[in-house]
């Protein structure tokens, strides 16, 4: 679970978080509150798989396409829960 920045108590859960984002505010679990991710948090989470994804496109080998295609967006799951904090909806 993550902490609501309104209570400090548990907001979301992990699920919950890989799809919010910027416009897609959600209510805390314990205060009801929204709460939502910030845009230039959001963008920089996503920006190294969406790089690594990107690459894959220039590789003629499935295995190689699809393989960096699944570590991107792996990439991009991982940095989004680990980097994106949650932010108050104003």
């Amino acid at each position: 679970m993550f902490q609501c920045p309104h209570c400090g108590k548990p907001a979301i859960t992990a699920l919950k978080k890989t799809v919010l984002g910027p416009g897609v505010p959600v209510a805390c679990q314990s205060c009801g509150k929204s709460v939502k991710i910030a845009y230039p948090a959001w963008i920089k989470a996503a920006l190294p798989g969406v790089l690594v994804m990107v690459a894959a496109l220039f590789f003629e080998s499935d295995l190689l396409v699809y393989g960096l295609s699944t570590v991107g967006l792996a990439l991009m799951i991982a940095l989004h829960l680990w980097w994106a904090p949650l932010v108050k909806e104003e």
